[in-house]
């Protein structure tokens, strides 16, 4: 296994990329690799990940993403341990490779190998002096520079990227920097002793411009030029760094600069050896016709000249073809193609796609747009049009769904592989980098569909996105997902000399000469688009050697296109902006209806343009530019206010036009400050657009864009401004976003105040109560805020029954959860349920006694809960409500699983396990993953542990839920407990103090107890005794938790007093599982009520319930916790 930092962080083993995860897990690995080998304690780690502002509850998740990191780098890994590579050390983790295995550590070995031996020759070089005898021979020079070369290259962006500016990465960075800058020294020196004249003088250009008080890169410069033959050049370079060292320093040039001068002056530049003659490349073999690929094809026509330089990439790609048109390759494939623009990504997937119909194979194309009004799924759409179908629709419907999105994504998955599964498929997905999340969401479902199905083997994927900047967010995740399905990875480079004049023949119509093909392939390193330009400049004017002495691409090309756009008649430029405005792709009656012409005028004008090759048809009456570069020129030629203009122009000719609101709020959010009204109302309808089609996250930015303009906007108001409040709410709620709700909430409630409107206040005050599955507020903190409001709201509303009234006393208990006493809450959600049923509404009803159960979560009312929550899913079947039968049925299932009642607790389990997954309501699987984890744990189920953590991980990169971070933080403690993992379930536990909101000083000490810590225990709860009182005390959904945990500390440390306070708290939960809440099940209440019975001296008592203890076990099938309770007793003697 290697590991890579010189860049973003990457892992590869010998069959390729490993992956390694999301952001924070890449970031986690960084964080390692950074202490080469040596332990690093868990708080260090929080503060490195998270760049000193860790989250509550960070220990869980850390934890979460090093179990993650330990299936990705050793997926071989017994789970009792066993690893090598990623191990627990006090006092957290450490990250153990062989030196050459980490690349930093393979970079530095190399550079100060290599500097030892050419700092001599280099010395000498720089003062005129002679080469030490016997380090000279040419064999050695160009073993050093390859060495160098290759070292350079392990360098694949900023070191440690993904730390940010983390104090400690910052200081690595700078000294990696600095053997960086030796390395190139080196490699330089190196060159010009070796003859390299011409490649040192252009790499040290660059590097004396970046750096420029470097007087050693400036000499080797100057001897560069001259050993090329440019002596003034190289003269020029000499006075160029006297004068930055006398303007930046008030110094003159050291003693080899002055020594490199005179021997420019002497013209006595030293080189070891001229450098063999390359050997030319033999021509490729011509490349064969195009295919038609004429009307049944979805792709443009191809272009004028054959395909050229990519034979290697292309074989691969048709192999891969006949093997599923064969049906011979053993389950569906994947292909990720990239590539800087214009490398040809586009062009050699439309070759294989030629290829593929040619032999049979179905083709559905869909290309992402990078226009910023596209709508979400765009590619999609068109996928699914090709397959006959379209996208899934109602995403507006059936009440706060946050599973909806997912539902819609399946949909698209399920039409996919019924596509391939009726015969072979080629699905190509273009320019992934443009994607929407959405989109990209889609497709890492079907990369995990197509494997799990075992019955697509004939569908092929080729996806292709730009290499920089590299992928994050959804792209990475989509990018790691390909890689765990052995993608084949094609990253396109330059192409070849031999291709370069092949390209430029077919497209000149001229013959180049050997050096004008080696100008050209240096100028555009390869990039077709860019070669293609330049041919086409040199077939207009007749004379490539003037255009190769002009600046650099993309400047270069730019002043190409440039040129182009110049020979076209003014009218044809005009209609061109205002096409560029409305994007690469453009509808030609939607661009007549923006300049004000019929089609047939704009059709003709737009004639020169196409004959230019400026523009393509891209169907019927609809174009593209060519290249997201041409529309960008062209856009970059219009000011701002005439842009602007267009803007307006264009949202005007595309209003009401359905399907296309995502393009109109782009239109008009870009049309200036004249037209603020049009662009919030605007953004808001695109929202509530993307919410049919469950594109939330599009929705959510939507929202933010017309938020911001309505804040601008003269002639808006709070009404308007609560109306875009209720739909972010709604949006938030169906993302599972329900952190960021609340800071909605507040701004809601203050719109409602300031109207003085009740019924806008009821809407926002009950904002944060409506759907949820677990208290809404962080533990022991209340709202005052929102419970302010909603006690402002009941004294306004009318006496008696009411649903109003009826909403806000059930949001009010909620709210109020951890700042009044159980009795208080508890009176207040019996009173609302009391009123739903007397009012009648079955939907009021079903609220309330949902709402209810979470206001009165603790061990006393379970048997109270599991009668509100059976009401609930009779409710919920009788209304056809799907997602709150799933609700309901977790919560009953939850409180079965408190009072013991394991058959109910599995098939409500089961029942809710199923309608969760089939409506993808991520809330309720968290909660039901919580719930499971601990009982297939305790029934040493490991394998399905794994896959509960794994998808508990997956939902938690996708929702924000306030307790998210300790739910997960238990069900790794619980995998860590029940397979004997102590060492790990230590370091978890204490990585959790000070991290989390929960009181969980006795779980501390009873962990160190029970992994054999005793005397730390001891001294921990000397130094904690107020906090173990403070959780001894408290009456919540977590207090059993905290009460077993002091029975079983009370126990090992003869703790009396805290014996008979847990013993007394627990004794009427008598024949339950120890748990908190919906999670962190740890087996009988009544073992721990013997333990606290044991502490007390009470033996023949505590013997009696650890024998009810056991018969528990058996009765709930825990043999893992069967064997735990024998232990004990034997142990303490009872």
């Amino acid at each position: 296994m290697r590991i890579g930092v010189l860049g973003t962080t990457v892992a590869t083993d010998g069959s390729g990329p490993v992956g390694i995860g999301g952001p924070k897990q890449r970031a986690l690995l960084a964080a390692l690799a950074l202490h080469r080998g040596r332990a690093v304690a868990v708080d260090t780690l929080a503060d490195i990940v998270w760049n000193g502002a860790p989250p509550p509850g960070v220990a869980g998740t850390l934890q979460g993403y090093v179990a993650g990191l330990r299936r990705a780098l050793e997926p071989e890994r017994t789970t009792r341990g066993g690893g090598t590579l990623l191990v627990t050390e006090q006092p957290g983790y450490a990250l153990r490779l062989p030196e050459g295995d980490l690349d930093t550590a393979a970079f530095e070995a190399v550079v100060s190998a290599a500097h030892t031996a050419v700092a001599p020759l280099a010395d000498a070089l720089c003062r005129g002096r002679a080469l030490p005898s016997g380090s000279s021979d040419q064999a050695t020079l160009d073993r050093l520079h390859d060495e160098l070369e290759q070292a350079l290259a392990l360098w694949r962006g900023t070191p440690y990227a993904d730390l940010g500016d983390v104090p400690a990465a910052e200081a690595e960075r700078a000294r990696l920097e600095e053997l960086r800058l030796l390395a190139a020294e080196d490699r330089a020196a190196l060159g010009v002793l070796l003859g390299l004249h011409a490649t040192v003088a252009a790499e040290l250009d660059a590097l004396t411009r970046q750096h420029p008080l470097r007087e050693r890169a400036w000499a080797l410069r100057a001897l560069a030029l001259a050993g090329s033959g440019r002596q003034a050049d190289a003269l020029a370079v000499l006075r160029q760094v006297r004068d930055v060292l006398d303007e930046e320093l008030g110094l003159e040039p050291g003693p080899e600069l002055r020594a490199v001068q005179a021997a420019v002056l002497r013209q006595d530049a030293p080189t070891l050896a001229t450098p063999a003659p390359v050997p030319p490349t033999p021509a490729a073999p011509a490349a064969p016709a195009a295919p038609d690929v004429s009307a049944p094809l979805p792709f443009p026509t191809l272009w004028g000249w054959s395909l050229a330089g990519r034979d290697e990439e292309l074989a691969a790609l048709t192999a891969l073809v006949d093997d599923i048109a064969a049906g011979a390759h053993g389950g569906p494939a994947f292909v990720a193609l990239t590539g800087e623009p214009g490398i040809g990504k586009s062009r050699l997937a439309i070759e294989a796609a030629t290829y593929a119909a040619d032999h049979g194979v179905a083709i559905a194309w869909g290309r992402c747009s990078q226009d910023d009004g596209a709508p979400a799924l765009w590619p999609w759409a068109t996928v699914l049009e090709r397959l006959g179908s379209e996208l899934p629709s109602g995403g507006g419907e059936g009440g706060e769904d946050s599973g909806a999105a997912f539902r819609a994504w399946e949909a698209v998955v399920d039409q996919v592989l019924a596509a391939a599964t009726a015969g072979p498929l080629m699905l190509v997905l273009d320019d992934l980098h443009w994607a929407d999340t959405s989109s990209l969401r889609v497709l890492r479902l079907l990369t995990e569909a197509a494997v799990a199905d075992g019955a697509v083997p004939r569908l092929l994927v080729l996806t292709t996105w730009r290499e920089h900047p590299p992928p994050e967010g959804a792209l990475a995740e989509v990018a790691e997902a390909l890689a765990r399905r052995h993608a084949l990875r094609l990253q396109l480079r330059g192409i070849s000399a031999d291709a370069t004049a092949q390209v430029f023949r077919q497209v000149s119509e001229a013959e180049p000469s050997d050096s004008d093909v080696a100008a050209l392939r240096r100028r555009t390193e390869g990039n077709p688009f860019f070669l293609v330009e330049y041919a086409r400049l040199a077939r207009d004017r007749g004379d490539l050697g003037a255009l190769m002495a002009e600046a650099q691409p993309p400047a270069a090309v730019h002043e190409v296109l440039s040129r182009r756009l110049a020979q076209l008649d003014d009218p044809t430029r005009d209609l061109l902006q205002s096409a560029s405005v409305l994007g690469r792709v453009f509808e030609l009656g939607t661009l007549a209806d923006t300049v004000g012409s019929d089609e047939d005028a704009a059709l003709d004008l737009l004639d020169p343009a196409l004959a230019a090759g400026l523009v393509d048809e891209d169907g019927v009456d609809r174009f593209r530019f060519t290249h997201a570069l041409v529309r960008d020129t062209v856009l970059g030629s219009l000011a701002a206010s005439r842009r602007a203009r267009v803007h307006a122009k264009a949202a005007a000719a595309l209003a009401g036009r359905r399907g296309h609101e995502a393009e109109i709020a782009r239109h008009w959010l870009a049309a200036g400050p004249r037209h603020l009204g049009e662009a919030w109302r605007a953004a808001q309808a695109a929202a509530r657009a993307a919410v049919e089609v469950f594109a939330y996250i599009e929705a959510l930015e939507m929202l933010e864009h017309a938020l911001r303009a309505q804040d601008e906007d003269p002639g808006s108001d709070e009404y308007a401004r609560f109306d875009l409040l209720t739909d972010l709410a709604d949006v938030l709620r169906r993302a599972g976003r329900w952190i960021e709700l609340r800071g909605v909430t507040h701004e809601a409630v203050e719109a409602a105040e300031e109207l003085g409107d009740v019924e806008l206040l009821v809407t926002a005050g009950v904002m944060t109560s409506t759907g949820a599955l677990w208290n809404s507020a962080a533990h022991a903190e209340v709202d005052d805020f929102v419970v302010d409001a909603l006690r402002r709201a009941l004294d306004r509303l009318p006496p008696g029954d009411d649903p109003r009234r009826c909403r806000v006393m059930l949001a009010l208990a909620g709210e109020i959860y951890y700042g009044s006493t159980p009795s208080e809450r508890e009176a207040l959600a019996a009173e609302a349920v009391e009123m739903a049923r007397r009012i009648g509404d079955p939907e009021l009803t079903l609220t309330a006694c949902l709402n209810a159960a979470i206001a009165v979560w603790r061990g006393g009312t379970a048997s109270w809960r599991l009668q509100l929550t059976t009401e609930a899913v009779a409710l919920a079947r009788e209304l056809g409500d799907g997602i709150n039968l799933t609700s309901s049925l977790t919560l009953q299932a939850v409180a079965a699983g408190e009072l013991g009642e394991i058959a109910l607790l599995d098939e409500a389990m089961t029942l809710a396990r199923a309608e969760a997954d089939r409506l993808r309501h991520v809330y309720a699987q968290l909660v039901l993953d919580s719930l499971e984890v601990s009982w297939a744990s305790m029934r040493g189920r490991f394998d399905e542990v794994e896959k509960i953590i794994d998808h508990m991980q997956t939902i938690g990169e996708v929702v924000s839920i306030t307790g998210f971070a300790e739910a997960l933080a238990g069900a790794l403690l619980m995998q860590l407990l029940w397979q004997g993992r102590d060492e790990e379930l230590l370091v978890g536990m204490l990585a959790m103090v000070g991290n989390t909101f929960l009181p969980i000083a006795t779980s501390v000490t009873a962990v160190q107890c029970r992994t054999g810590h005793v005397d730390e225990a001891r001294a921990y709860l000397d130094t904690h005794r107020d906090a173990v009182a403070e959780g001894m005390d408290s009456d919540t959904w977590y207090s059993p938790m905290a009460w077993s945990m002091g029975a079983e500390t009370a126990c090992y440390l003869g703790e009396r007093a805290l014996g008979a306070t847990a013993y007394e708290r627990l004794s009427d939960l008598t024949g339950r599982p120890a748990c908190a809440g919906s999670g962190s099940a740890i087996g009988p209440i009544d073992m721990f009520l013997a333990m606290a019975a044991h502490a007390t001296g009470e033996t023949a008592l505590a013997t009696r319930h650890a024998d009810r203890a056991l018969e528990l076990c058996t009765a709930w099938d825990v043999p893992l916790a069967a064997d735990w309770v024998r232990r004990e007793r034997e142990r303490f003697g009872f």
